[in-house]
């Protein structure tokens, strides 16, 4: 679980630099991740909400952090975990 969380943050900390990028670009700029490891962190950002993906033709998509991500990730120098300012969607009681 640790290892999914620390390529999900490197995914977002690269799309932050970099901006709205093609798969391909990702996995070839986590040289430690395979290519089903990093679709598959990817495909539980976008599930969240964390990341965008809009297909640009064929199988090619491109992949970008949704506003809310895009500047809100912030390091603690102390103890080295992410935090981010997400604000929970509040559950509806059901009847």
């Amino acid at each position: 679980m640790i290892a999914m969380m620390h390529l999900e943050e490197s995914i977002i900390e690269m799309l932050q630099r970099s901006g709205p990028c093609c798969l391909d670009d990702v996995v070839t700029s986590l040289p430690n991740s395979s290519w089903g490891e990093v679709f598959a962190a990817i495909d539980r950002m976008s599930r969240d909400g964390r990341v965008l993906l809009h297909r640009l033709g064929g199988s090619t998509y491109q992949i970008k952090l949704s506003s809310q991500f895009m500047y809100s990730s912030s390091t603690s120098s102390q103890t080295g975990q992410t935090t981010r300012n997400v604000v929970p969607i509040p559950q509806v009681p059901t009847q």
